[in-house]
């Protein structure tokens, strides 16, 4: 964890077209990541995007409608906004998916946008939306063998963000590198679903 995607899924010149086109979801996946003031803390991320339930052996397509959101957890929220002053983000994020059974080997998505949001409650969990928009860098896939082809959430992730101070001048504040690493310290299922088929 679509609103605003510009490019349609396709398949590759001269095969059939998939009868449809589905959603693909990850789990909500805990990641930790480097917010400015208070250092490194958690970040909730759940993915979707859309693409063809089926496709041909070798044969191309396109990920759309990719929408990631990023639930920033309450007790990070209150340390964001009464400690660091912070009450608004706006930027643009990059992160990466893993194919088995399709090329390229690992999908790097670039440029989601990232409205300006702002904190409406401080002691509640934020959720911040990274959404494809017409600038958003997307690979071609290339299917591989008849079987199923699968996707996995990548262990890292990041962002080039701007801050709105509320207390600061001026208010907004950046860019800055967000990062974000994969929490290992419990296992986690990191597949999307469903898998697609590879006819």
């Amino acid at each position: 964890m679509g609103l605003v995607a510009a490019i349609s899924g396709f398949v590759g010149a001269g095969s059939a077209q998939a009868a449809a086109d589905v959603t693909y979801s990850s789990q909500t996946l805990r990641y930790e990541c480097s917010y400015p003031v208070i250092g490194f803390d958690y970040l909730d991320v759940q993915i979707e995007f859309k693409a063809p339930d089926s496709v041909p052996a070798n044969s191309q397509f396109m990920p759309y409608d990719i929408v990631a959101t990023a639930t920033v957890p309450q007790n990070v929220v209150e340390l964001l906004y009464y400690v660091a002053g912070i009450d608004g983000v706006r930027g643009t994020a990059d992160g990466s998916v893993d194919l088995t059974n399709g090329s390229p080997g690992t999908v790097d998505i670039g440029d989601l946008s990232v409205a300006e949001q702002f904190i409406p409650d401080p002691p509640a969990d934020f959720p911040v939306i990274a959404e494809q928009v017409g600038s958003t860098v997307v690979p071609t896939i290339t299917a591989g063998s008849p079987g199923v082809l699968s996707a996995n959430m990548g262990d890292y992730f990041a962002a080039s963000l701007d801050f709105h101070y509320y207390n600061a001048t001026p208010e907004w504040q950046g860019p800055e590198t967000f990062e974000c690493f994969l929490d290992t310290t419990s296992p986690q299922n990191t597949a999307f679903s469903p898998n697609m088929t590879v006819s």
